[in-house]
């Protein structure tokens, strides 16, 4: 179990029960004329693995950006462990818990390993403004820092500028990065996308080791990480859920075999 990262939801709905980490109702986003989601619902339980498949175009990145704030919805309600998150700004939602990870790395490349994680955390505490101090004087910072790279096997690269590892390489320290910021929900967007065979075995077991307080939500094309790593799946196809179930009912779905995994059953 990883230890720098408590992750207990802290807010309770008026039944006393511990609030749902993702809650969908009804959710719609149109571009002009162009409907890329419409009338999407789910929920996640805590600690679940889920993936939002379907073929391109299907709307799940779409719902991806409305989930972290990057897109506002044109219609419907979204509950991030109980609040209502409609016209929450990205980093208030990640201030609630919402990390996310991108179809492209999202990190500095000229900044090394450490540099980067420093400043993934930094981003969370309430000196981030400060602009008159370097970040080396801020100890505790370090100290946690340490503890991460050490924990995932990192603490070797620590020097090393991150346009030096491979695409493989880089997608890990995303995803650490990533959890750094100690998120109650988790959005990976195509961890594997890009990588090889081994760089992929790498990173799908890295993901199915995070600790199961972590509730993910995971967007993957490539359908064995997918039945590996989650619980349930719920499928889009043209900005509508048409499926949802476990790993096994999602394969015997004849709608999901004819739309995304290619059989002409």
């Amino acid at each position: 179990m990883v230890n720098f990262i408590s992750l207990k939801a802290t807010r309770v709905l008026e039944t006393g029960k511990s609030a749902s980490p993702l809650v969908i109702t009804n959710v719609s986003k149109t571009f002009g004329r162009l409907q890329a989601l419409d009338g999407i619902s789910l929920s996640l339980m805590h600690g679940e693995r889920r993936a939002l498949i379907g073929p391109n175009g299907a709307g799940k990145t779409t719902l991806f950006h409305i989930i972290s704030g990057i897109l506002a919805p044109s219609s419907g309600k979204i509950l991030i462990l109980g609040q209502d998150v409609f016209r929450l700004p990205v980093h208030k939602r990640a201030a609630l818990g919402v990390a996310r990870t991108f179809q492209i790395t999202n990190l500095l490349p000229t900044l090394s390993v450490l540099e980067n994680i420093l400043l993934s955390l930094q981003a969370h505490e309430p000196y981030r403004f400060v602009m008159y101090r370097p970040i080396s004087s801020f100890g505790p910072l370090f100290l946690r820092a340490r503890e991460i790279l050490v924990t995932w096997g990192l603490w070797e690269w620590r020097d090393t500028e991150v346009r030096s590892l491979s695409y493989g390489e880089q997608r890990e320290l995303e995803i650490v990065m990533a959890l750094a910021q100690r998120p109650k929900l988790l959005l990976l967007d195509e961890p594997t996308s890009g990588l090889s065979p081994s760089e992929t075995a790498s990173v799908t077991r890295m993901i199915r080791n995070l600790p199961r307080d972590v509730t993910m939500l995971l967007i993957e094309h490539d359908m064995d990480v997918v039945f590996d790593l989650v619980d349930r799946l719920s499928v889009l196809h043209l900005g509508r859920l048409v499926a949802e179930g476990s790993t096994e009912e999602i394969r015997q779905d004849r709608t999901v075999q004819k739309i995304y995994l290619g059989s002409q059953a």
